[in-house]
């Protein structure tokens, strides 16, 4: 029996081959186009090879692999942009420091999160450094809108009830506002993209965060730390230095862009998101 596999999602472009007879077990696998590595590997029997075979198979084709049939070729990968590898880049950091993705909101630490960040960061050079917190700032750029802001307000700030009505104070700090939406960012790139179609997704059931704790200050140190775990620098900036002097046009704050416009506070809040108000509202006040 011989199943040939290829993943070629995200920046991977490898395959994996399994053949297996009687008691023997032969894979190869690498970088496509390269001849790649071969194992080998003898089993008791014919039935244990089988079985064992069949279990790598079904871990690489949940691990995202895809099998190639017959003697089909392998397709050619299409080359991503730099944008999009450096997107791809950022979410996987993001993601893979987290150990606790998809655990109670009770057992995540953000602390936590930003260091083990700050350590999976630290094994690259300048070059990547500079490519994660340059997207960093663009996707702190784009939560600058006044939906996302309705979302901090109705997270964070103070409220009365009457009647069944829920009245928010609308202030927010400018950097109070940047660390909320970078704590936005630790919760992985579904959630991203889900918060910006409609914050309401903040309460589909899909997710599970502490909202006692919205802010993340730390993730716009962490490429500069991750920079001096390998280089004994003074300029604690270095990296930030080094993206605002390549892309000066990257504005994540009040200071530098307006928000698509101007966000609602007080009761229109309620009228907009019931769902969210009411929900969320309801456990500030437990």
């Amino acid at each position: 029996m011989k199943r040939n596999l290829i993943n070629q999602n995200g920046v991977s472009d490898k395959f994996w081959n399994i053949e297996y007879e009687g008691n023997t077990q032969k894979i190869v696998f690498g970088k496509t186009g390269t001849k790649g590595r071969e194992t080998i590997k003898e089993f008791t029997d014919e039935n244990e090879c089988i079985q064992e075979s069949e279990k790598l198979i079904s871990q690489k084709i949940k691990k995202g692999y895809t099998e190639i049939l017959g003697n089909a070729e392998i397709p050619q990968k299409a080359e991503l942009s730099e944008a999009e590898k450096a997107d791809i880049y950022f979410w996987e950091a993001i993601e893979k420091s987290n150990k606790y993705k998809n655990a109670h909101w009770s057992e995540y630490d953000i602390d936590e999160h930003l260091e083990n960040l700050t350590t999976s960061l630290s094994r690259f050079g300048k070059e990547r450094l500079v490519l994660f917190e340059k997207t960093l700032q663009e996707k702190l750029s784009e939560l600058y809108t006044a939906e996302i802001a309705e979302l901090s307000i109705i997270l964070e700030c103070e409220f009365t009830s009457e009647n069944g009505i829920y009245t928010f104070n609308d202030y927010l700090s400018d950097d109070g506002f940047i660390y909320f939406r970078c704590w936005l960012l630790l919760k992985g790139k579904e959630f991203y993209e889900d918060i910006k179609k409609d914050i309401q997704a903040f309460v589909s059931g899909k997710y599970s965060f502490n909202i006692g704790d919205c802010w993340a200050e730390g993730l716009l140190y962490v490429s500069d730390e991750a920079y001096s775990v390998n280089h004994d620098n003074e300029d604690e900036s270095e990296i930030r230095d080094t993206v605002n002097e390549l892309y000066p046009d990257n504005h994540y704050d009040s200071m530098s862009r307006e928000m698509n416009r101007e966000p609602k506070g007080g009761a229109d809040l309620q009228k907009m998101y019931p769902k969210l108000v009411k929900d969320i509202a309801e456990l500030r006040s437990e």
